[in-house]
């Protein structure tokens, strides 16, 4: 028995991917919003599917997804040639994705909605920036797309902003937007909520983010459109007087604790106290300015308060180290006055926070000036009165949500910064190598659309497991854990499939599924047959 022609091909994930993309009916409603123009190997939408399927398994640059696709079984799972996927055919579909960005991923939030069950009542807002290298020829740059820019804390960097909108619901992300470098946080809110109900078609939601969420323009847009939402104020003198003026008792307990705080001893866990108030704000609408009535919940946070103290401490510390030096600096050439060291002690404590903690003065001693910098324990007191509380605002009724409720929910936005760490982690939003912007927005929306199955995979997972409940040896050295869509991802990395000729005959076999296959095959409801159907048999060719 001759055999030739052996080809050993990584199936891994494939066929789950697969099945996800289908159940979002992505290729149809690619090909239906950006048909190919002219003659083509491969429709927008097989592309789109190819660079997603990459996405999720082996992320590369786009010069390297043909020998990719070569090393993994995509021609046997979505029936597309690897030579199929070369630079230019990518670069092209990223133009004409990029053109329909809004209308496509509006399209598969709804599908997602039907075909996933997705709760969308509760939506998440964040902002993060990726940061890029290299030129970005301005001939290259089309001013109707996201602009690489030099932005807010990059340091000396050009970026471009990337904005999502997750579920509560398993942390889905249903809304993305690639956005200039240079775009603050504050500008993005009205826009995004027009297209959460005109492409996502999401119409009844509250919206949740940080503080940037609620300037006095977004506030209005919102109150006045009738969205909900719940946020963190910016602390303001204001905000300090009304939490002082809290009457006696009227911080209660809140009944709120972390997954991590739960595991530590009682005696070592974070405590937090809430006073549940109503306030009156004024938002211009169409109507001219109306009234609304909002919830403020003042919240104080042992751990937040101890960190604050801690850094008061530590501030001081260096603080009264470098006084300390000038004082005894003071009559030499480095400090030749009193009032020069008076004015650099005053740099020292704005430099450090310090100011309003601080008394210098110039007196005299034994016929000579020298500075006296002294701690007022009176402002230390007022400032230790403060440390640890935020005050949180949002529409939700208490009926709808109580005071230990709204905390849980707000403490719940980790899940978007969590999904912004998938992007940039497993998902590798970065390096781009590409330098034109619309092919940039083009692909950061292949990167939203892997994101969304990413999130998608781990959700179904979760769902199928009872509460609390771990995979077996889910991790390396037989660890059980908790599936996330990484460590499913790469769980399945290692089924292979075997393609060779026997006496001139073709098999086609998939490497034997372990029990850990199984099991998350049955989790994300994908059937084993998704797998047996590569097997053939000579016999039947």
């Amino acid at each position: 028995m001759t055999v030739r022609e052996l080809v050993v091909k990584r199936l891994g994930a494939l066929p789950v991917i697969r099945e996800y993309l289908e159940r979002l009916r992505l290729k149809e409603r690619v090909d239906a919003l950006a048909p190919v123009r002219g003659v083509a190997h491969l429709t927008n939408g097989e592309v789109v599917v190819a660079l997603v399927a990459n996405r999720l398994t082996a992320p590369r640059p786009l010069y390297d997804i043909a020998d990719w696709a070569d090393a993994w079984a995509v021609a046997e799972t979505f029936g597309i040639r690897p030579a199929d996927l070369n630079d230019d055919r990518l670069g092209r579909c990223l133009d004409d994705l990029a053109a329909v960005h809004d209308a496509l991923r509006g399209d598969l939030t709804v599908q997602a909605i039907a075909a996933f069950g997705l709760e969308t009542r509760t939506l998440r807002w964040d902002l993060t920036s990726v940061l890029v290298t290299g030129e970005y020829p301005e001939g290259e740059q089309t001013a109707a797309y996201a602009q690489v820019r030099y932005g807010y804390g990059s340091g000396n960097q050009k970026q471009v902003r990337y904005l999502q909108v997750t579920t509560d619901d398993g942390a889905v992300p249903i809304w993305d937007q690639p956005l200039d470098g240079n775009t603050p946080d504050v500008a993005t809110v009205v826009e995004t909520m027009g297209a959460l109900r005109q492409h996502a078609r999401c119409t009844d939601f509250v919206l949740i983010g940080d503080s940037k969420l609620l300037s006095a323009t977004n506030r209005a847009a919102l109150l006045t459109a009738r969205v909900g939402y719940l946020a963190p104020l910016a602390r303001t003198p204001e905000l300090d007087a009304a939490f002082r003026a809290l009457p006696a008792g009227a911080l209660q307990p809140l009944a709120y604790g972390s997954a991590h705080d739960r595991r530590r001893p009682p005696e070592e866990r974070a405590t937090y106290q809430g006073a549940d108030t109503a306030a009156e704000v004024v938002a211009a609408g169409a109507r001219g300015a109306e009234r609304y009535t909002v919830r403020r919940l003042f919240v104080v946070s042992s751990e937040e308060r101890d960190a604050a103290r801690r850094n008061r401490a530590r501030q001081r510390a260096r603080a009264e180290a470098e006084i300390a030096r000038v004082e005894r600096q003071l009559g030499t050439r480095w400090c030749p006055t009193a009032e020069q060291a008076q004015a650099k002690i005053a740099a020292i404590l704005d430099r450090r926070q310090l100011r309003e903690l601080y008394q210098a003065t110039i007196e005299e001693a034994a016929g000579r000036p020298m500075v006296r910098c002294v701690v007022d324990a009176a402002a230390l007191a007022q400032a230790e009165e403060l440390d640890g509380y935020y005050v949180l605002e949002g529409t939700r009724t208490v009926e709808a949500a109580s005071p230990s409720a709204l905390l849980a929910e707000w403490k719940g936005q980790w899940q978007v910064e969590h999904r912004h760490r998938s992007a940039k982690g497993p998902l590798r939003i970065r390096p781009l190598f590409v330098t034109s912007n619309r092919r940039i927005v083009g692909l950061v929306t292949i990167l939203g659309i892997a994101l969304m199955v990413f999130s998608l995979i781990e959700r179904a997972a979760r769902r199928a497991l009872a509460v609390g409940a771990k995979v077996p040896n889910l991790l390396a050295g037989h660890v059980a854990a908790r599936p996330t869509g990484e460590n499913v991802l790469t769980a399945l990395r290692e089924i292979s499939l075997a393609a060779l000729a026997v006496a001139g005959t073709p098999y086609r076999l998939v490497s034997q599924l372990t029990p850990l296959h199984r099991t998350l095959l049955s989790l994300l409801g994908v059937p084993e047959v998704a797998y047996a159907g590569f097997n053939l048999s000579g016999d039947s060719i």
